[in-house]
């Protein structure tokens, strides 16, 4: 608490430990092996790979004709039906819906 002009998050911490009884030892970095040899450890190069942007199997996701529910679906939200069908496709059409 003597230590003058201290940050709101120090003083916070030094209000909870007051609470402990304990004791801080420290060790030069030689005494303490794992401390020394992790500040020791030098940082690798990082390998920067290219992206590969070629999908091989792209054709794997391409729907090559439409669902057997398509034209039920578009009856359904817009109310018409392909003007194409002859009446026979029509009627059957309409008993499936």
């Amino acid at each position: 608490m003597a230590k003058k002009d201290a940050k709101v998050r120090l003083i916070r911490w030094i209000r909870i430990l007051q609470e402990f009884d304990f004791e801080i030892k420290d060790k030069k970095g030689m005494e303490n092996v794992v401390a020394d040899h992790l500040s020791r450890i030098t940082n690798a190069p990082v390998e920067t790979t290219s992206v590969n942007e070629d999908f091989p199997n792209e054709h794997i996701l391409a729907i090559y004709h439409k669902p057997w529910y398509t034209d039920i679906v578009n009856y359904l939200a817009t109310g018409q039906i392909p003007s194409e069908w002859p009446s026979q496709d029509r009627h059957r059409f309409f008993a499936q819906v």
